[in-house]
């Protein structure tokens, strides 16, 4: 989380704020490059972003599964971080990049769904069953299927 004093120390000299803000944003994407070479090169483009708050390690993955992965390079990123000057890091953190998580696009998921000889067969199955549940599941599968299948029939007549 950025320290909110520093913002305020930026405002109160607006002719430096600008330049102050890409000081800092040079430092990441350096301890961003520190970082990337101390990993394999599967792994180096997960590692999205880099924040040093105090003595702390923030590291973004553009996923869980890689940031799962990358922490099993924490002795090897905190032995790179430990050759910077002036840098020292006792907590290392993993996170996911937010934007990028929301980013990632559902397919359009496409339901198979049985004929019509099918379904009533299934509704066939049900009337001959004396199992009282069983014939109750299968009549309301059926019933659902017959629906489901009335609705995709009516919106791909619409397209």
């Amino acid at each position: 989380m950025p320290n909110p004093t520093a913002f305020r120390q930026l405002l109160a000299n607006p002719n430096r704020s600008l330049a102050s803000l890409y000081n800092q944003i040079e430092q990441q994407k350096k301890l961003l490059k520190i970082v990337r070479e101390a990993l394999p090169d599967q792994l180096k483009e997960h590692a999205k972003h880099c924040v040093i708050d105090q003595n702390k390690l923030m590291v973004y993955a553009d996923s869980a599964n890689w940031a799962s992965q990358l922490r099993f390079y924490r002795s090897a990123i905190l032995g790179a971080i430990d050759k910077i000057p002036n840098h020292r890091v006792d907590i290392l953190q993993f996170k996911i990049t937010e934007a990028l998580h929301r980013q990632v696009e559902q397919p359009d998921r496409h339901v198979n769904l049985p004929g019509a000889a099918s379904i009533a067969e299934i509704r066939h199955n049900a009337e001959a069953r004396e199992d009282d549940s069983l014939a109750c599941a299968l009549l309301k599968l059926s019933s659902t299927l017959e629906r489901l299948s009335k609705t995709s029939a009516k919106s791909e007549s619409s397209k």
